[in-house]
């Protein structure tokens, strides 16, 4: 029996950013939202959702309150949050930095494909 193909949600401002991870993530399902508040419709309208991949800073809310707002509905969710900030994060170490997996944008394409596989498995 064939394992379903598992459905990622990615949420970037970036169109470049959305590129680069449209090609790192051949196999797997993939949605696209360019805000958070497009990524919350989007969501809404799957029943299956194994990973959410955002940027951390964009302009109606950053990726962590996207990702709290996912997980009032998903409380599961995984979660992949990339950042051009990481420094400023590590120094003032929110309680979620810690716990959630972050890349460095802009992450390699190996990078991001093994973080990724090793969320929710290869595609």
């Amino acid at each position: 029996m064939r394992n379903p193909v598992k459905h990622i949600l990615v949420v970037d401002d970036d169109s470049s950013v959305l590129d680069v991870l449209k090609r790192a993530l051949v196999g797997y399902r993939m949605s696209i939202a360019r805000d958070p508040d497009e990524a919350l419709h989007v969501a809404s309208n799957f029943g299956s959702l194994d990973l959410l991949i955002t940027d951390y800073l964009m302009p109606s809310m950053t990726g962590a309150e996207l990702m709290a707002r996912m997980r009032e509905k998903r409380p599961a969710l995984r979660v992949l949050i990339l950042t051009g900030h990481a420094d400023i994060l590590d120094r003032e170490n929110p309680p979620w930095w810690a716990q959630e997996a972050h890349l460095s944008k802009p992450p390699s394409l190996e990078m991001l494909r093994a973080a990724v596989a090793g969320l929710i498995g290869p595609p």
